[in-house]
């Protein structure tokens, strides 16, 4: 034997011989040498110290980390690396198995195990760590006992399972309890003690009195259970210590403390039971002694039972026979040992409980799959005195040695055998034959106990008889130590040595006494922890097994169920294939029934398509005929296809004959039954075949009569094109024949379109021809000049309508008896089931058509359209009442007015149902609807030249009014004005068209005079201004408008609104009010007027030459000082212009003036000025100033001087606003807001003195938020910081950058404001697109963005992105074709045709793949699972229903009302995977892709989404990203179409995305709605002084984003730091990351919103309804570092004054009662300003500065002295001594939290937390005592959770922990790794 002389081997399987010696010795030498730790290969040995040694540290760690085992010492940290790495590499699940006898390390090993888990997974949460080691510390206070051989001895098993995520992470634990002690509560040996909990629980209750009343505590050597051996006393403060930690660890367990206290009180009520003292009644009974009834009560109270319950449970036992419950009473030993079996099932449910919320606290959820088990079980034991525990921990032991034995000897020994590895076979001790006495059934030690157990007498001397005489020739039995003791005892030959059991208790403990009556008590209990107790019945590992067995044979019951249905479900699923095998068989010989039972057929064979697919001789029935999209001219004949076509012409070769039979019976039937359907099965018996059979080859000649005879595709189906020649012809002929059926059969049939390359081919087509014409129309409209309107109408050539119906209209079917005819009998009248485009276009009896006249897209377009057809039969009739035709005129010009695209389908309607009109009055209501319509919107350039020629023929053939109808129209289709009207017609309108009259309107002026002059319908305001100003001979016209006064104001008419329009929106107005008042003889209604003044006074000091414009400036100039006070006018001066203004009204004035001229002051004087003195003294005074200064002037030269003074103020020419500035400066928020021609000024409202003024060359932009009334003026500032003082002390910045302000006339500002500096309407208007839409798109540029469009998609096509797309086709179908050569040879051209035609055909993929697509898609774009591929199938449905492609008018309206929660459930499906996200956006590009019509409200749903999604989050695929960005580019480059405008929006939120944090959360309704509708999102943002702004920002700003918006606008410095945007929610508030995205937010309140709806929907019947949470976003101070303050900024300064009186009413400052008084006197001088002679009531104040429990108490004597004190103070200078009242504390800068702690009975469970830069502070609550104080360095880390905050202090060496109950857990971690962060960079520029 070699062994190192001084610490022996590492690995003892090294040793050369091995013998007891030998290890012992080896141990011994290295246990000298303090190395505790020896390998036996895997098995690690380890000795117990019974010391403290340093190998435990982050040094050992990091020494074992990653190490495999065996290159390093022995160390536990070794074989738990050992276990992880298995674990991660392997992904087996590992287990450690900790064994010994009692006092070798067990309990202390198994902590470091976890100890070194939770240090290697440092990412873990710390609360997780915590909980698992706090979940020893528990359990070792409930578990652990002193022993003899161990202080900390483990009286029960465990089993941890430390369960590991995806990322090798520790995310919890489960633990599993085995073979509780429970005999040691009641009784305990020489020496040993109860368990730890109990001595704990007595020692606290010394030193703290009120837990001590509360539990009814005693001093430890007062209880019995606690005193049944003589024990040593015990340490009260190292017990109180132990105390605090369990407490500590419940806290990190969040068990809450009411849960706590009941555990406590059961643990008090078990030490009071073992004090009970029974009396002996005659043996036959028992009852309490006097001293009982004290303990009763107290028992009583602590478990919450009545006392009459306990004493029941306590003296009587229950028998139940047959239901009848007998009491019978417990004699003296059975009332003890109930007493005893009470405390036992106390204590073990309290266990259990605690075991169980443990696991409930821990618990991995679902990443519970791979886990690292510890086996912590007690160590072998032989006492002086051994009972019936030591046998089962005796057992368990055993167990464990046979695992040992089997791993280590047997399993290595196979090993070595199979490898034929040459060894000596090693003889172990084989320990089955004592495992066998123990358990082995049908006769071992433990079926003979049970046997005793259910036997009514069972003893514990019967039952050693039977032993005995079972065992007594067993080699692992002995009889006892002794004969003496035979009768006593017996033994076991353990492999551990002999061990003797004294047999008495053994029936007992094993039996157990139940306490069920006592446990039906406890259900009833007040306590909610005893009641929740009474549940708990069993151990966990007990209720693991018998779960784990039921949970076996449940599956077996179902495995057994399933075999069955699955054995079923694959004879059924053979049978059905072998069937369909069958019907495909004997097809050819069927052809001659019915074509839906075929289809039926088809329909189901392809449900099984993947059966078929996998047995040999089936045929590729979708594939059939995929040869034609690879046969080229040259290719030689295939033998297969040849056999096919034969053998399919020789099936079908009289397949026409059949069907023509099948017609004339079916039409027979239909005849005789008086067109009622015969049904079969709710199937027609004979119906038509899905598709006409095909015609012989047609020649040339042909194809016009074969083109009249067939019917169209419906709109829903097929496209026609407008402008195809006649070379395309037999290709439409092909369409028809091939996809021509009506909607009713759509709906009956199961349609497979035949031949999908050539429709993809002709719509393609189409597409292209559409895109060039919509390109060219608007050029034409761009370019469009009066002289081209001339040549039309000098033009003498004839457009006939019937030629635009040829080429324009859709096919109208045939409508008999308002229902569609049947198709049925459609080959029978070709000629009659359709309308001929000559009849389109006259007048038609019926009041419905079938679709729309023009072809749309948009099927909503089309619905409207019949409805109008609708609406206008009735109006046409005459047999409505007045209001109810005006209501129609309404709505159909408003829908034309709304939808460009159903304009010309009006004039079309229009058109038709005035030709050949046979009544009179019919034709005269048409007419006058035309003349409506041509003033409210022209037709397209499609239609006007033929609508001209339709006016001009109608003038011709035309008489009387009618013809004055016509003239009118044709008048009116001259007009240039491009703008259409905004409004339908108003009443007045309709009544002056009728008499083809116009409207007289009168315009009034500001000296009361009023013009009246003749307003055509196309005039504007502008037209107007130039009639007003020719009828008043106004010589120049520049700054003068009209103006609309209403009752709620003035506004100005823009110089391009129509007149007519406002005269609608007034009666709009009206009639939505119920006070609908007539417009009548050309006056408006008196409350509505048009008034005309001048707007914009671009030269103020001089004169006009223009005598006219003079009066009417010097009337407007007396409205401004005399009505509207305008100019800071003395009294004097207004006294000089009353006198002038007297000469001009009065005339020079008399020697003896008539008093009654000067009675009216205030048409003379301003309020301000008249209300200083009575009326009577002002008459005289006016006289004598007429007199003095307007005597012998003339009107004009009065007028002038006038004017002259006036125009010497600088407010002259300035228009003003009332408006309420929105930020932090020393004036009044209420001021004036001045414009004019130079800039813009502030001006105070009193003395319109003029606070601030500025240049328009200063104004950097100008924003109008569009939510709400806020103007936004930002200026350019370049010059150093100055501060302008003003005579009131107040003070401006002049750096200051941003204005905000409120005000309901923003527009009206923003508009004036583009009047006077037009260089800042993109600003005003939002115009981002200026500069890109000089530049202009060239050929090459549009080329160039196409190609990188092909590369991206081929790009996607050789990376296996996108799916092949599959043949659409099927064998049925296409067998009831003749597939002739000719036949075949035209499906080939027309295939070539198709690729060549596009050239985008790459490895499969045509251009329809990529193209948009009106019809749902059969499979997905890229490769996905079967269960993805069925969700994002449906989300395509749901894109379609979105956009508009409904199949009925409801689904379509049922889309508008429900679009943002269709789109927020794609948005919820696929953000959740990123396959699903990437295939949304390529459907999404493949719906915005070529749509025929890039305008439609199809197409721009389908952007308004792609939008949305770019704005969220983009595909994690880079290829479809430069797919995506390919596309947007190209798009954008069209500058001509709102397509365009959203293709660029959305390219702007791709890049704002792009690199941004990922969203959580679906976006909100609003989100949407701003996105959708290419605007900003926007949120109000409130401060601390309760105003808010609102504030636009992007979908992917983050809060730092924000936070700058919210800076500039409020005028922070751009230095200024430490600021954060919060989250409110109700009480709670929480700091906004700095990446944290602001629309995330709102979207997470919205969630919220609806789940608390969903809750309370229940609630409401209850009285009392929780209040609904408020959300909202909060700007504040966050970060009080002294560098972050900057006092000499006014805004920041008065932010800072508005948070601390915040936090003062909050109370989140400790302030004294004197303090509370001087605070309220400065409050009070801020506020009302001086003392005054009189006692205020400064409760009002006090509320606005002081917690709510001061304000009643505050007394008003002591503030009126100090308020009398701060007389003289300004403003700003109380604010100052405001704020250094509070600086006087020292915390003032700290943010405070109210907490709450159980971890220490030191202090108060209610504290405050304050959080500085300092670090983090512990208050008493409400004070400023400060209990502790942790630095920054001193904080190792913190972990919040969702009501608690765990914070590590100290060293690594020495830790201590805190634990906080708040809810404001994450927001104090925030707090706390902000400071540290700074702290820390402050310290590293220190160094």
């Amino acid at each position: 034997m070699e062994i190192e002389k001084n610490i022996g081997v590492a690995d003892m399987t090294t040793m050369t011989e091995i013998d007891e010696t030998g290890i012992n010795h080896n141990l011994s030498l290295r246990y000298c040498s303090d190395i505790i730790y020896t390998y036996t290969g895997s098995i690690l040995i380890a000795v117990n110290p019974y010391k403290s040694i340093n190998i435990y540290n982050k040094e050992y760690v990091h020494k074992y980390h990653g190490r495999k085992m065996g290159y390093s010492d022995p160390h536990v940290f070794a074989l738990a690396e050992a276990a992880y790495k298995s674990i991660v590499d392997d992904q087996i699940n590992q287990s450690c198995v900790i064994s010994g006898e009692s006092g070798a390390g067990k309990t202390e090993t198994t902590k470091f195990i976890l100890q070194y888990l939770c240090a290697i997974t440092s990412n873990v949460s710390s609360w997780v760590q915590q909980q698992i080691l706090e979940a020893n510390t528990i359990l070792e206070s409930f578990g652990n006992a002193k022993t003899i051989r161990n202080d900390n001895s483990s009286r029960f098993g465990k089993f941890m399972q430390v369960c590991f995520d995806d990322s090798n992470c520790i995310k919890g634990c489960i633990i599993q309890d085995y073979l509780l002690e429970q005999s040691r509560i009641t009784f305990q040996s020489e020496g040993e003690r109860n368990y730890h909990v109990m001595y704990q629980l007595v020692a606290q209750g010394l030193k703290n009195m009120e837990m001590a009343q509360a539990l009814n505590l005693r001093p430890p050597e007062f209880y019995k259970y606690l005193n049944t051996s003589d024990t040593l006393a015990i340490d009260v403060n190292l017990e109180s210590a132990k105390f605090d930690a369990l407490t500590m660890a419940f806290t990190v367990l969040q068990i809450p403390q009411s849960i706590i206290d009941g555990v406590f009180k059961v643990l008090s009520s078990i030490l009071w039971l073992g004090n009970i003292d029974f009396m002996d009644i005659d043996g036959e009974g028992c009852d309490f002694s006097n001293s009982d009834q004290e303990i009763i009560s107290n028992i009583s109270k602590l478990l919450g039972l009545k006392p009459n319950d306990l004493k029941k449970v306590l003296l009587m036992r229950q028998i139940n026979v047959r239901g009848n419950i007998t009491e019978i009473p417990l004699k003296m030993q059975e009332a003890i040992e109930n007493r005893h079996a009470m405390a036992k099932a106390l204590y073990s449910r309290t266990f259990t409980w605690l075991v169980i919320k443990i696991n409930s606290c821990t618990n991995p959820g679902k990443d519970g799959a791979q886990f690292l088990g510890v086996l912590d079980i007690f160590g072998f034991e032989n006492f002086v005195h051994n009972s019936f525990e030591q046998l089962c921990i005796n057992y368990t032991n055993e167990k464990l040695h046979k695992f040992f034995n089997h791993y280590v000897f047997a399993l290595e020994q196979s090993i070595y055998k199979q490898e034929d590895i040459i060894y000596t076979h090693v003889e172990f001790t084989d320990n089955s034959q004592c495992l066998e006495l123990i358990e082995k059934p049908p006769r071992c030690v433990f079926k003979l106990l049970t046997e005793q157990c259910h036997m009514p007498k069972g003893s514990d001397s019967a039952y050693l008889n039977n032993m005995h005489a079972e065992f007594e020739f067993h080699p692992t039995y002995i009889k006892g130590s002794d004969r003496r003791h035979w009768e006593t005892e017996f033994g076991i030959r353990h492999y551990a040595g002999s061990v003797i059991y004294a047999v008495d208790g053994f029936v007992d403990k094993n039996r157990d006494v139940q306490q069920d009556v006592l446990f039906d008590y406890m259900s009833r209990s007040e306590d909610l922890f005893v009641k929740d107790l009474s549940k708990y019945q069993v151990a966990a590992a007990l209720r693991e097994l018998r779960r784990v067995d039921e949970e076996m044979k449940r599956r077996d019951q179902i495995f057994d169920k399933v075999s069955e249905v699955h054995s079923d479900a694959i004879e059924d699923c053979e049978r059905m294939v072998q069937n369909e095998i069958n019907k495909l068989a004997n097809m050819s010989e069927n052809a001659h029934l019915s074509v839906t039972k075929i289809l039926v057929d088809n329909n189901a064979s392809e449900k099984l398509s993947t059966e078929l697919s996998n047995l040999q001789d089936t045929v590729d029935l979708d594939n059939i005929f995929a040869f034609l999209s690879e046969v080229t001219e040259n290719t030689p004949p295939n033998p297969l296809i040849e056999e096919i076509n034969n053998k399919m012409n020789h099936l079908v070769q009289d397949l026409d004959d059949e069907i023509e039979v099948c017609m004339q019976k079916e039409s027979a039937l239909v005849e005789r039954d008086q067109g009622k359907s015969i049904t079969s099965k709710g199937v027609p018996s004979l119906p038509e075949p899905t598709m006409p059979p095909p015609p012989p080859p047609v020649t040339t000649s042909e194809i016009n009569t074969l083109k009249n005879e067939l019917k169209p595709e419906p709109i829903y189906e097929a496209v026609k094109p407008a402008d195809l020649g006649s070379s395309t012809n037999v290709a439409k002929s092909d369409i028809n024949i091939l996809g021509g059926q009506s909607n009713k059969e759509r709906k009956t049939e199961i349609i497979i379109p035949s031949s999908p390359l050539l429709v993809k081919f002709h719509i393609g087509d189409e597409r292209e021809q559409r895109r060039k014409q919509r390109v060219e129309k608007k050029l034409q409209e761009l370019h469009c000049n009066g002289e081209n309107q001339k040549e039309i109408f000098s033009d003498d050539s004839h457009y006939n309508m019937a030629e635009f119906a040829e080429n324009y209209f859709n096919q109208h079917e045939l409508l008999l008896d308002g229902t569609l005819m049947s198709t049925l009998t459609r080959k029978g009248k070709k000629n009659s089931d359709t309308i001929s485009k000559n009849e389109m276009i006259v007048f038609s009896k019926s009041d419905k058509i079938p679709t729309s006249h023009i072809h749309m897209f948009d099927p909503e377009n089309v619905l409207l359209a019949c409805n109008i057809f609708r609406e206008l039969w009735k109006y046409m009739r005459g047999e409505l009442n007045a209001e109810r035709e005006l209501q129609i005129i309404q709505y159909i010009i408003g829908l034309g007015i709304e939808r460009e695209d159903i304009r010309d389908e009006i004039f079309v309607q229009c058109i038709r149902q005035s030709t050949n009109n046979p009544n009179v009055e019919w034709t005269d209501r048409i007419w006058l609807l035309m003349c409506l319509l041509i003033v409210a919107f022209q037709p397209s350039k499609l239609l006007f030249r033929y609508y001209v020629s339709f006016l001009k023929n109608n003038l011709k053939i035309l008489e009387g009014k009618l013809r004055q109808y016509a003239q009118w129209c044709f008048d009116n289709c001259k007009s240039t004005k491009v703008s259409t009207r905004v409004y339908p017609p108003s009443s007045v309108e309709v009544a002056a068209m009728r008499r083809l009259g116009t409207i007289v309107c009168r315009f009034f002026f500001l000296d009361a005079r009023t013009k009246a002059i003749d307003v055509h319908p196309t005039d504007t305001a502008g037209d107007a201004v130039q009639k007003l100003a020719d009828k008043l001979n106004l010589t120049t016209i520049e700054g003068w408008a009209i103006y609309q006064s209403r009752p709620d104001g003035e506004e100005h008419i823009k110089s391009f609104d129509y007149l007519y329009d406002i005269i609608s929106a007034w009666e709009i107005k009206q009639t939505s009010s119920n006070t609908l008042k007539r417009i009548s003889n050309g006056s408006t209604s008196g409350e509505n007027r048009f008034v005309f003044k001048k707007r914009l006074f671009k030269s103020t000091h001089e004169l006009s030459q223009d005598p006219v414009e003079v009066s009417m400036l010097y009337s407007q100039a007396v409205y401004s000082v005399v009505k509207s006070d305008e100019f800071p006018v003395s009294e004097k001066v207004a006294l000089q212009l009353a006198g002038l203004q007297a000469q001009v009204s009065l005339g020079d004035p008399s020697n003896q003036p008539k008093p009654e001229y000067y009675s009216d002051i205030n048409n003379f004087l301003p309020c301000r000025i008249s209300k200083t003195r009575e009326q009577q003294f002002w008459i005289p005074i006016l006289a004598q100033a007429h007199r003095q200064y307007g005597s012998s002037r003339n009107e004009l030269t009065a007028k002038v001087l006038y004017l002259s003074c006036v125009m010497q103020y600088p407010l002259y020419g300035t228009t003003m606003y009332n408006v309420i500035y929105k930020g932090y400066w020393s004036f009044v928020n209420n001021i004036i807001l001045g414009v004019n021609c130079d800039g813009i000024m502030f001006i105070q409202p009193e003395d319109k003195f003029i606070i601030y003024q500025f240049k328009y060359v200063d104004i950097e932009s100008i924003m109008l938020d569009p939510s709400d009334s806020f103007i936004t003026i930002s200026l350019t500032r370049n010059t150093p910081q100055t501060v302008q003082q003003f005579r009131d002390g107040s003070s401006l910045i002049d750096s200051q950058k941003c204005f905000v302000f409120e005000t309901l006339q923003k527009d009206e500002i923003g508009s004036l404001i583009i009047s006077y500096c037009p260089s800042l309407s993109n600003w005003i208007l939002n115009i981002t697109d200026c500069s890109k839409k000089n530049k202009g798109t060239t050929h090459e540029d549009r080329s160039r963005l196409y190609q990188n469009v092909v590369i991206s998609r081929r790009q996607l096509i050789d990376m296996n992105i996108v799916r092949k797309p599959q043949e659409l086709g099927g064998f049925l179908r296409n067998t009831l074709r003749r597939l002739s050569k000719h036949r075949i040879e035209k499906l080939r051209t027309e295939q070539r045709d198709n690729v060549q035609d596009h050239g985008e055909t790459y490895k499969g993929f045509s251009h329809s793949f990529w193209a948009f697509s009106k019809q749902q898609i059969p499979f997905c774009l890229s490769s996905l699972s079967d269960q993805d591929e069925s969700v994002m199938v449906q989300i395509f449905d749901s894109i379609l229903t979105f956009s508009g492609l409904g199949t009925s008018g409801e689904t379509i309206k049922r889309a508008e009302d429900e679009h943002i929660r269709i789109v927020q459930s794609i948005m919820d499906k696929c953000m959740k995977k990123e396959s699903l996200l990437n295939e949304l956006y390529l459907q999404l590009i493949k719906q915005t892709t070529d749509h025929p019509d890039a305008n439609s409200r199809i197409n721009l749903k389908n952007w308004a989404l792609l939008s949305v999604a770019c704005s969220v989050i983009l595909p994690s695929i880079k290829s479809i990203r430069k797919y995506l960005i390919a596309h947007l580019k190209r798009c954008a480059s069209d500058y001509m179409s709102e397509e365009g405008k959203y293709a660029r929006f959305a390219e702007n939120c791709f890049f704002r995305t792009q690199g941004t944090r990922r969203r959580q959360w679906t976006p909100s309704c609003e989100e949407i709605l701003c996105t959708t509708n290419r605007r900003p999102c926007y949120s109000k943002f409130y401060f601390m002084d309760g105003q808010y702004y609102s504030i636009e920002f992007q979908p992917s700003s983050t809060a730092n984003d924000v936070m700058e918006i919210i800076k500039k606008k409020i005028g922070l410095q751009d230095n200024s730091k430490g600021y954060s945007i919060y989250e409110v929610i109700g009480n709670t508030e929480r700091s906004l990351l700095s990446e944290e995205k602001v629309c995330d937010v709102m979207a997470k309140w919205e969630k919220y919103r609806s789940t608390s709806q969903q809750g309370t929907q229940y609630q409401q019947s209850n009285a009392l309804s929780s209040r609904q949470q408020n959300y909202i976003f909060l700007f504040k101070k966050h970060l009080f570092c002294d560098n972050y303050i900057n006092l000499d900024d006014t805004v920041e300064k008065e932010l800072l004054y508005h948070q601390n009186l915040h936090s003062l009413r909050s109370e989140r400052y400790p302030i004294t009662e004197m303090e509370a008084i001087m605070l309220t006197a400065l409050q009070g001088q801020l506020e009302l300003g001086d003392c005054r002679d009189i006692l205020n009531d400064y409760r009002a104040v006090a509320s606005h500065c002081l917690p709510p429990r001061f304000v009643p108490n505050i007394p008003h004597e002591a503030v009126a002295m100090h308020h009398q004190s701060l007389r003289g103070m300004l403003p700003a200078e109380a604010k100052k001594a405001f704020l250094n009242l509070i600086q006087s504390w020292p915390l003032h800068r700290a943010t405070i939290f109210d907490v709450m702690q159980s971890f220490t009975s030191n202090w108060p469970r209610m504290l405050w937390l304050a959080v500085d830069q300092k670090g983090i502070h512990l208050l008493e609550h409400r004070s400023r005592n400060i209990l502790c104080t942790h630095d920054y360095e001193s904080i190792i880390s913190f972990s919040p959770n969702l009501n608690s905050l765990m914070i590590f202090t100290g060293t690594e060496k020495k830790q201590s922990k805190v634990i906080l109950s708040t809810s404001q857990a994450f927001q104090i971690t925030t707090l706390i790794r902000e400071y540290s962060e700074i702290s820390k960079t402050k310290n590293t520029k220190i160094k």
